[in-house]
């Protein structure tokens, strides 16, 4: 006996055969199994090697950077400052914070001094100096790294 086919059994006949497919095939979604990884290109090695090559050139350069200014900028000696009574305090109170360069470009008054050491105090926490190690250090100061006298050049400013 043969059957018409109507288009509800072709739809049913087709679902039956994909949920048959599904069971044999496994139970959810297909996946391709991982693809091995391509070797690096010529390109990409010659570009690692240039990068690992510049990396130990930069590290090269700036050990020797280092080298160079330790020599260029050896220890700070007390010798450094002129000779006279508070250079030993002086030397080893001021060098404990930072090097003599900023004492001896310095050209202050006695107050300018004294108020300096409050202003490290409160500003960068410097120990407090008082009494007579304060005044040692900022009599030396005073007279070693007071103001400048301009030279008799002159009124023309650019000349002093």
């Amino acid at each position: 006996m043969l059957r018409r086919l109507t288009l509800e059994t072709v739809v049913v006949a087709g679902l039956a055969a994909s949920v048959l497919l599904v069971i044999v095939e496994g139970s959810g979604p297909h996946v391709a199994p991982p693809r091995p990884a391509a070797p690096p290109t010529p390109a990409a090695l010659a570009f690692q090697q240039a990068q690992a090559e510049a990396a130990a050139r930069a590290e090269a350069q700036r050990r020797q950077a280092e080298a160079a200014q330790a020599v260029m900028q050896p220890a700070e000696e007390e010798t450094i400052l002129p000779e006279g009574h508070g250079r030993a305090e002086t030397f080893g109170y001021c060098v404990a914070c930072h090097n003599t360069a900023i004492i001896r470009r310095s050209h202050f008054t006695r107050a300018q001094w004294d108020g300096l050491m409050d202003w490290m105090t409160e500003k960068h926490g410097m120990n407090a100096l008082d009494g007579e190690l304060r005044q040692t250090i900022v009599d030396y100061l005073a007279t070693h790294f007071g103001p400048r006298q301009a030279p008799a050049r002159g009124g023309n400013p650019f000349l002093n």
